[in-house]
């Protein structure tokens, strides 16, 4: 060791007391025949006991928000199937309107004798076959949507729309139209204000995986 002077990496283990017994002690040698790589050794020393001796700093909360928020966004491997889920929630009650409907115009449509009277019956049940389909639709569509279809809807909310996350950016969102929200521990963004208030918060903001609810 006297002829080659160890390099930083081989001083800072020294330092952390990081070598092994026979490196460590033929360092130690050298130390004592050089003074360049004591004095070396001296300035790791005091540059590990400063940083010990600091104190530990911590983000303010925003801007750790901010700094997640930044984040990319986790990929989650059940996303793709989400869509096809609600299509399904959607699809069984109007399929099932859609039959009640043809039962209705089957069973409900008189056919009397007589050319006039057999096609305004038929006309009149046909249109409402089809006003009790389309009814039927919509209900469907607006239960499809309500937070008992949702995995872990929060108690007492309604349900809005999905959006974009991460959840901490929606709330962010919401802030700067003035309306205050949280995020619980399910992941859920729940908002104080009306429907259509966060509706127009968020209107610029694309369908995501976050769901969005108002108490």
């Amino acid at each position: 060791m006297t002829e080659k002077h160890p390099d930083e990496i081989m001083l800072l283990s020294f330092v952390e007391q990081d070598l092994g017994e026979d490196a460590r002690r033929d360092v130690g040698e050298h130390l004592v025949a050089c003074r360049t790589c004591a004095d070396q050794v001296r300035r790791l020393e005091a540059g590990r006991d400063v940083l010990q001796a600091a104190p530990l700093l911590e983000l303010p909360e925003r801007r750790r928000e901010e700094i997640i928020a930044a984040l990319p966004e986790r990929r989650d491997p059940w996303r793709m199937f989400r869509p096809a889920r609600r299509i399904l929630v959607i699809a069984a009650p109007v399929a099932a309107a859609a039959a009640l409907a043809g039962v209705f115009v089957l069973a409900g449509s008189p056919f009397p004798e007589g050319g006039g009277d057999d096609e305004s019956a038929a006309e009149r049940a046909d249109a409402g076959g089809q006003g009790a389909a389309a009814e039927d639709m919509s209900t469907g569509a607006a239960q499809a949507q309500t937070p008992q279809t949702l995995d872990k809807a929060p108690p007492n909310a309604t349900f809005v729309r999905f959006a974009q996350g991460p959840p901490a950016a929606v709330v962010r969102a919401l802030g700067e139209d003035g309306i205050e929200a949280e995020v619980d521990p399910d992941g859920n963004v729940v908002a104080d204000a009306r429907p259509v208030d966060v509706e127009a918060a968020l209107a610029d903001r694309p369908e995501g995986d976050v769901p969005v609810y108002v108490r």
